[in-house]
């Protein structure tokens, strides 16, 4: 059965405006299930879990709810995630409980292609400890991140490598196996930031073997919502000096409750893309994401054709390990300035911060003032990408 991009679309409000969005996720829209949970739960009155009272006990189901959909998205167990209200203070927590065993003289690799959210809470403890800080460094023609350089990166002081599951600038997907059973040779510890990769690719973090991943729901559609996900008995592993029971006792501040029946939603709904899916929503989910995998690929090869075929355009990147989604600077035009054109002509595209500062210092970008981020997403139609296409072409031609 062929993808029905006209079904999936009927489940986003947002899309009746006629507003060709082509974000990524860097603006995922939120469908129409993942809206009606928020506001359900917040007339419910929630509260955090831990109480008798109605709400409360609402409240740990919500969350017991959200652990289950983190762990089916990921492949891993319910008791082994962590939520919270974004991913970078989550890192953050991780990274003050693991730093405390370092010594002067440890090391971690970080890399160029991950989120800044990847990468700062990192930076701070080991910088204190006097740890050194290697860089993984992105092929400037490809945007790929190497694995071979792994061989030199990594050394037996080596406590964390940081890689990305996904780059949402150049799409390129390491090969995070490689990455981590090097890693694990000398007993470092594997941290991965799903950043782009859902709802575009499958994930199982047995094999990846990362020790975790960190998601943020907003990328897919999800509210503002982050969440950690461990391999099978690291939570236990780890020392923590607050009392209670795994996962809970990583859960620093109240959890924002009322976002995480949409989180649910928000995974439910990627488990629905595909109406031949069947099976456990794990089964589901795999299975809609294959599907959409197969949607988004046949526009991209579109997209990005297209773009390179613009005079003046420069897409960034080339790995052909990659997600749907890329980032390119047009000669002469500020980002912003294209970003407004495109806007008053129908086509949404994201310009500005995009929290990729090391990236786009590598490549240079940063002095034209960034670039233009697309991404495909479940709903993108192939009139959308030739909109995208056919006003850049206009621009160009004025």
């Amino acid at each position: 059965m062929a993808f029905d991009v006209a079904r999936v679309r009927g489940l986003y409000p947002t899309l009746g405006s006629g507003t060709a969005h082509l974000d990524g996720p860097f603006s995922a829209l939120q469908p129409e299930t993942v809206v009606r949970a928020i506001i359900t739960t917040l007339r419910a009155s929630s509260a955090q879990p831990g109480s008798t009272s109605a709400s409360s006990a609402r409240a740990a189901t919500s969350v017991e709810a959200a652990r289950r959909a983190i762990a089916d998205l990921l492949g891993g167990s319910p008791d082994a995630v962590v939520l919270g209200g974004n991913l970078s203070t989550l890192l953050s927590r991780f990274a003050s409980l693991l730093s405390r065993d370092w010594q002067l003289g440890d090391e971690i690799v970080l890399n160029r292609l991950s989120w800044d959210a990847n990468i700062r809470p990192w930076l701070a403890p080991a910088r204190s400890a006097g740890l050194i800080v290697r860089w993984a460094e992105a092929d400037l023609e490809t945007g790929a991140l190497p694995d071979w350089q792994y061989d030199r990166l990594i050394g037996r002081r080596t406590r964390i490598v940081t890689v990305p599951l996904a780059n949402p600038t150049t799409g390129a997907v390491p090969d995070i196996r490689a990455i981590a059973d090097r890693a694990h040779e000398v007993g470092a510890l594997v941290i991965v930031d799903a950043a782009a990769a859902l709802p575009h690719l499958p994930v199982d973090i047995a094999e990846l073997g990362a020790d975790l991943i960190g998601v943020s729901a907003r990328t897919f559609g999800g509210p503002t919502v982050g969440a950690v996900i461990a391999r099978a008995g690291l939570l236990y592993e780890l020392d923590s000096d607050v009392p209670g029971t795994v996962p809970q006792k990583f859960e620093l501040g109240g959890l924002p409750v009322e976002l995480l029946d949409g989180l649910t939603a928000a995974v439910d709904h990627i488990a629905l893309l595909d109406e031949a899916a069947f099976g456990s929503r794990r089964e589901r989910l795999l299975a809609s994401i294959g599907a959409v995998a197969v949607h988004e690929q046949r526009l991209f090869t579109r997209l990005e054709s297209g773009l390179r075929a613009l005079p003046g355009v420069t897409v960034l990147g080339t790995s052909a390990e990659r997600v749907p989604v890329l980032a390119f600077t047009v000669h002469g035009y500020h980002p912003e300035k294209v970003g407004d054109y495109l806007a008053q002509h129908g086509v949404s595209v994201w310009t500005g911060p995009d929290g990729m500062s090391e990236l786009m210092h590598t490549i240079g970008v940063d002095e034209l003032g960034g670039a233009i981020h697309v991404g495909l997403m479940p709903h993108t139609t192939r009139a959308e990408v030739e909109r995208l296409i056919s006003q850049l072409k206009a621009l160009l031609a004025r």
